[in-house]
Order: C-alpha cells, then sequence, then structure tokens
C-alpha cells in the first residue's frame, strides 16, 4: 500500500498533537484494528489486522510534500554521484582464481555484473543505482588480501540484484544476494548487519516488499532492520537454518516459493 496514500488517509482523521485513536482501520475495515498516535513531534499508524499493510510514520513537523520532496533528493543525491569503473577492473573469466569462485557458488547466470580486479585480487560486484555505477564491492580470493570485503567508493546504495518489484531479500553479503535473485527474487546485500539510512531509498524504490534474512547471530538487527523499513514498505524478518550462499538453486526456489506464500504472492 502505498506510503503517500496511507499519510493522507491519516491525516483526515485530523489526530491533534498528543492524542490518539483507536478503531476501525479506514484502510481494511476491520473493526478496532488501527491504532493512531500523535505524540512527541511524530504521527504512527499501524493496522494490527494480519492481512493488513497499514503501517507508517512522520514527524509531524513535516507535511506530505516535506516529505515527498525529502526523498527525492535522496535519489537525485544517490543518482548523481558517479564512479569510475577502474582499469585495473578486467572481464572475472581472465582469472582461474576469480572463475573458480564465479563457479563455486554457481552465480554465473544471476545478472549481477562481475569484475575481476587485478591490482586487489578480487572478485568485484559492480552497485548500481537508477542504471549508474555508483561504486562497488571487492571480496579477496586469498587469506592475505585483507581486509577480506571491500567498498569501492562507499556507495550509497546497497548491493541490489534481480528484477522482483514485488519481493526483495535483504542479506548480509553479494554472494547471498546472488543466490536470491537466482531464485527469481530481488537480493539486497548490506554488506553487513546495520541498514544505512541512505540505503532505504534505493531500497523502496525498487521492491514493493522485503523479507529480511540475516544469520541467527544477528536476530536483534534482523527486527531493527525490519522496523526501519517498515514505515516505507511491508516488511518482514525470515529465520534461516544457513547462510543463503550455501543454498542450491532448486533449496532457494522451493524456499522462496514458501516465504511468497506467506504474503500472498
Amino acid at each position: 500500500m502505498e506510503y503517500k496514500y496511507q499519510l493522507n488517509k491519516i491525516q483526515e482523521l485530523n489526530i491533534g498533537s498528543g492524542q490518539s485513536y483507536r478503531g476501525d482501520c479506514i484502510f481494511c475495515l476491520n473493526r478496532n484494528t488501527l491504532s493512531v498516535r500523535n505524540d512527541n513531534g511524530s504521527l504512527s499508524w499501524n493496522c494490527f489486522h494480519a492481512n493488513c499493510t497499514a503501517k507508517g510514520y512522520l514527524n509531524t513537523g513535516s507535511t506530505v510534500d516535506d516529505l515527498q520532496n525529502f526523498l527525492h533528493s535522496k535519489i537525485k543525491t544517490n543518482h548523481d554521484i558517479s564512479f569510475t569503473v577502474p582499469k585495473e577492473f578486467v572481464t572475472v573469466y581472465g582469472n582461474n582464481k576469480a572463475r573458480k569462485y564465479i563457479d563455486e557458488y554457481g552465480i554465473e547466470n544471476s545478472d549481477a555484473r562481475v569484475m575481476y580486479d587485478v591490482k586487489q585480487d578480487r572478485v568485484v560486484f559492480l552497485v548500481e543505482n537508477n542504471g549508474q555505477v555508483v561504486g562497488a564491492i571487492g571480496r579477496g580470493l586469498s587469506d592475505n588480501v585483507k581486509p577480506k570485503w571491500y567498498k569501492y567508493n562507499t556507495p550509497l546504495a546497497p548491493f541490489i540484484v534481480g528484477t522482483n518489484k514485488y519481493v526483495g531479500v535483504v542479506v548480509e553479503d553479494c554472494v547471498s544476494a546472488c543466490k536470491v535473485a537466482l531464485a527469481n527474487l530481488t537480493g539486497i546485500a548490506l554488506m553487513g548487519t546495520v541498514l544505512p539510512e541512505e540505503y532505504i531509498v534505493p531500497i523502496v524504490d525498487k521492491v514493493d516488499r522485503c523479507f529480511v534474512c540475516l544469520d541467527k547471530d544477528a536476530t536483534e538487527k534482523s527486527f531493527k532492520i525490519r522496523d526501519a523499513l517498515s514505515y516505507h514498505i511491508p516488511s518482514y524478518v525470515e529465520m534461516i537454518d544457513k547462510d543463503l550462499k550455501y543454498y542450491s538453486v532448486d533449496e532457494l526456489k522451493e524456499w522462496g516459493e514458501k516465504i511468497c506464500k506467506k504474503i500472498g504472492q
């Protein structure tokens, strides 16, 4: 459900500062499932019905137009940051170690733009935003290459691969994102367990909803990421038994079908 539409409908309720509302949902029409609060300088709302995706938040000092201008400025900022692909980046097929790494995880057909950095001895995943290369993330191919993962240009967008606009899967690394894409979903790699604020706009611009699938030892962070994304798109935490990069494509497709059924996709 579009955020701006929700916000307009919530503002029609005219909940004053310091007031709250609990009653029938104006979106799904279920009885006594909608909660709205205008408190401490923020307007928040949530429908507790299982089949309703109404949920959001706004600093009440901002208008709808202010919010839209902010989002568009964020998109423009990300789009304007250019990155020149270094001459050291060459085709991955010209290096045996790089080719072996790609083959090991079976990600050669994931549609990701993957190269090899001859200077740093890394497999490199190009990061794109709005069709423009804004950075890259490299994986060292030997133990003496430090750090293991390296960001070129510190891109203001996550590594995203896949064309499924309905369902995205947030994971920790680029290889896992590529494997997710092979399961016909969109993979989103944070390169860690924290969601930078500047990543939110590129994510919500790409997919309508997200599953957060980090390792079990990052469960608390998974829920924090879900909460941050839930203000913009429906988001869920999906616990995984092992890192998605180690799933076979068939296992991933079966897993993808299972999580899509949860949201009726």
